[in-house]
């Protein structure tokens, strides 16, 4: 096994350029987020793990070397540099990004699907593809001008759920829309004070809903493209919701429609 001290080594360089968003390999800081990417059958090029994490996890070393994975040891100084969070886990690696088109995204029945238009934030993003795989969503499009679900800050926000889940980027909203309406699906528009209540509309038919990012929400060209609109009720005084709290409310809306319709999970095939 290789060990590494110096933080001049190429192998500091392929962490870093992949924490500066290299879209070929996959950063991921923590034990669970590797282990999320093996049950995937994600292939890990590259683990780097500290002396004392290596000690605390050598059947997971063991097993990584036998598939043709690079392990390395590194120092505590040179994790400090190929980990992009501010405390390190001490436990790194590097994985093949996967290749996700738009027919993977709504080719999962019974679809429900979640456009996300102008996502900046990824945490925000990767909270979305959290509750979307936990709330049984069958894919995600990251649209416009959202950030890369699968930027190591997404990654970690997703905790594990974009590798679960169908996620593709990036994609044209307008384009998106059409794809999914060619392929049977009713496009809805998230969108503040506009058409049906969400408690009011059908969301068991086969359903892509677009939610806007901060700030200004899905353009009026977006929404006019759309089937038909919906917004959240809010009795306070807040008049909007982030992109993230939105989306978990409407991914559970429909987990509760489809349930009390017979379909115990949304779960797709």
């Amino acid at each position: 096994m290789d060990q590494i001290s110096s933080r001049r080594n190429d192998i500091v360089t392929a962490f870093r350029t992949a924490a500066a968003g290299q879209q070929e390999r996959l950063l991921l800081d923590g034990r669970h987020l590797i282990e999320e990417a093996l049950r995937a059958n994600l292939s890990i090029k590259t683990l780097a793990m500290t002396a004392s994490r290596l000690a605390d996890n050598p059947l997971l070393a063991e097993s990584l070397v036998e598939v043709g994975t690079k392990v390395i040891s590194v120092t505590e100084s040179v994790m400090d540099v190929i980990s992009p969070v501010v405390t390190p886990s001490g436990i790194v690696a590097l994985a093949e990004r996967p290749l996700v088109t738009v027919d993977d995204v709504l080719r999962r029945t019974p679809q429900f699907v979640i456009g996300l238009v102008d996502v900046q934030n990824p945490g925000n993003l990767g909270a979305v593809i959290r509750t979307a795989e936990a709330g049984g969503a069958t894919g995600i499009a990251a649209t416009g001008k959202s950030a890369d679900p699968y930027s190591w800050k997404a990654l970690r926000g997703a905790m594990g759920g974009t590798f679960h889940i169908p996620v593709t980027w990036p994609t044209a909203s307008l384009s998106f829309i059409a794809d999914a309406r060619a392929s049977g699906l009713k496009v809805v528009a998230a969108a503040a004070g506009r058409g049906k209540s969400l408690y009011e509309i059908d969301l068991t038919v086969p359903t892509l809903v677009m939610v806007g990012g901060e700030g200004s929400g899905l353009s009026q060209e977006i929404v006019s493209a759309t089937d038909q609109a919906l917004f959240i009720p809010m009795p306070g005084s807040a008049d909007s919701l982030n992109a993230a709290t939105a989306a978990a409310l409407i991914i559970y809306e429909a987990f509760r429609q489809r349930y009390l319709a017979g379909a115990s999970s949304l779960e797709g095939n």
